[in-house]
């Protein structure tokens, strides 16, 4: 489907690249969310996505992808927009923890609403690393494989699955914190 609405954009057709926004525009948001918390940020690195990929829509290979060469110019340009923006990104030591906490903490999320599970996991990614959230919005929420988060990002492996192992320590402990009582 996205070969057909490509080549109508690269035609001329520019309606077709509506075929791309309404597809892609979701995701394109959570993972700029990820990266630079803020949602009025996030909405001008999604806009400013959209822009860019439709003019070098030209350069577009068929080798990967749209969805693959998309989100890494999301990635590309929410990054770019942190460091236009010079934010200071606090980054959160990961406690480790043990597998009490975290059976405890995994308890609490299994009995959450889906409404509440949102709000946590948007207030969790507010608070960590804009790297682990990006990781973790593209391997749980995406549903991304490694190698697809390789290509989106441009992260070694390795590189990705420290960030994922971060992420998933940093939301735990966010989680032990706000809702698991201590003894």
């Amino acid at each position: 489907m996205d070969t057909h609405y490509l080549n109508e954009v690269i035609n001329g057709n520019t309606n077709a690249f509506g075929y791309f926004i309404r597809t892609y525009q979701n995701k394109a948001f959570g993972i700029a969310i990820s990266i630079v918390k803020q949602e009025d940020d996030a909405k001008d690195v999604v806009q400013n996505s959209f822009i860019t990929a439709y003019s070098s829509i030209s350069k577009f290979r068929n080798d990967a992808k749209f969805s693959t060469w998309f989100y890494r110019i999301v990635v590309n340009t929410a990054l770019q927009f942190l460091a236009q923006r010079k934010r200071n990104v606090i980054k959160n030591e990961a406690l480790e923890l043990t597998e009490t906490e975290k059976t405890a903490c995994n308890a609490v999320i299994q009995k959450m609403h889906q409404d509440d599970l949102k709000r946590l996991i948007k207030t969790v990614f507010s608070k960590i690393h804009s790297k682990q959230a990006l990781i973790l919005q593209l391997f749980y929420i995406d549903e991304l494989s490694i190698t697809e988060i390789e290509e989106v990002t441009n992260f070694t492996k390795p590189n990705i699955k420290v960030l994922l192992h971060r992420g998933r320590t940093s939301f735990y402990d966010i989680v032990k914190k706000q809702h698991i009582k201590k003894p």
